[in-house]
């Protein structure tokens, strides 16, 4: 790769006003100068300063204090990461806890959006949700599974990986992985009304002892490989297929080969009622360990002279492959952005927005639920900080 990455972080939430989740400073970081050369974080990341890596200070200091007023929604912090050093980094203060006081509805818990312990940070720590993204980590270890030799490969069916379900309906057990990977499994299925709307399937399932039955229950609406379908629970099946092939929790798995390799040692993941972790959108990360995966993929699955993920696999991962009717397409559960969002279909905890913009850069957004029409101007922000 001949070009280096930018990469900017928000972690936010359309819902709130003020409280401060600040990590430790680092004063003692060593702040380099602006170097082409890329540098693999350690332990922590190497500092830098905006004019060192080439970008407008005062283009940064303005939009830092336009996200401190909450003039583009409630952001949590901005993480901005260049030649793989931290060049800015910003925490902001929404007092959730009041701002949800008026709006907690329903039984408390790890699926009520609006319980503070759960949401946005994981009980008051520095633990942000990533909701959604974590789809896209699901996506990493099932290519590391493969390539490993755990899973078969994408061809391999549901009936042969979740074996323990017994699949009586043969079109059902004959679903291959790459239709459960491309969210083209054929089952019926409501996930494009709002996330407040009982008739939500994500809702309804959430409210179930186990989210795979559920869904192995619905009806086929499609022939397999057809239709496109944004579904959230078809991703759970994948956590069941790793941790039954391997063996292993899925957590256990992922601190060997995809978060100890890249150096994030501090998550929470969420489990799934069946005992299966919950990666619909269950696990909680801090903006900086974030950053690291995003960097993974923008260095094509290799970290620091080791290949975590099969590059073959970010390359497929990162192809389009279909277009739905909101501005994005997917592949093997990575959501690709053009750049103007329309928030208004999603109204939940959002995920994770990347576009890929040449010369190896990439801009990438962890945005939420909001009550409103929203539009996120992603292209905007570059070319203000001086991209």
């Amino acid at each position: 790769m001949n070009h280096y990455t930018l990469a900017l972080i928000l972690c936010s939430l359309m819902l709130c006003a003020c409280k401060t989740h600040f990590p430790a400073e680092h004063s003692a970081e060593t702040i380099t100068e602006f170097s082409s050369e890329f540098s693999w974080p350690g332990d922590d990341w190497q500092r830098s300063t905006p004019k060192k890596a080439g970008l407008d200070p005062q283009a940064i200091a303005q939009l830092d204090a336009e996200f401190r007023t909450g003039k583009h929604g409630y952001v949590d912090s901005m993480l901005i990461i260049r030649n793989g050093r931290m060049a800015f980094e910003a925490y902001y203060q929404n007092d959730y806890r009041s701002l949800n006081a008026d709006l907690v509805t329903g039984k408390s818990g790890p699926w009520n959006y609006y319980d503070v312990n759960w949401h946005p940070f994981h009980m008051e720590s520095d633990l942000h949700t990533v909701q959604s993204t974590t789809k896209s980590f699901m996506s990493a270890l099932v290519g590391i599974a493969i390539a490993r030799g755990d899973l078969p490969g994408v061809n391999a069916t549901l009936g042969e990986l979740l074996p323990k379900r017994k699949i009586a309906e043969p079109r059902k057990a004959a679903i291959t992985l790459d239709n459960i990977l491309t969210m083209r499994p054929g089952f019926e299925w409501e996930e494009d009304v709002s996330y407040w709307d009982p008739g939500n399937d994500a809702i309804r399932v959430e409210q179930t002892n186990d989210w795979v039955a559920y869904l192995l229950d619905k009806p086929l609406a499609h022939e397999q490989g057809t239709t496109y379908k944004y579904n959230s629970t078809n991703t759970q099946l994948m956590s069941e297929m790793v941790s039954t092939a391997s063996g292993r929790s899925l957590d256990d798995y992922a601190d060997e080969f995809l978060f100890g390799p890249i150096g994030i040692k501090d998550y929470f993941w969420k489990d799934a009622p069946e005992g299966f972790k919950d990666v619909a959108g269950g696990l909680y990360l801090k903006p900086r360990d974030l950053a690291r995966f995003g960097l993974l993929y923008e260095r094509e699955g290799e970290w620091n002279g080791r290949q975590v993920i099969p590059s073959e696999w970010v390359s497929k991962s990162a192809r389009p492959y279909v277009a739905d009717t909101s501005p994005r397409v997917s592949r093997f559960q990575r959501w690709i952005r053009l750049p103007v969002v329309d928030l208004q279909r999603r109204e939940r905890w959002q995920t994770l927005y990347v576009w890929h913009l040449g010369l190896g850069r990439t801009i990438r957004f962890n945005r939420a639920r909001t009550r409103s029409s929203w539009r996120i101007h992603g292209l905007e922000y570059l070319r203000r900080v001086g991209v």
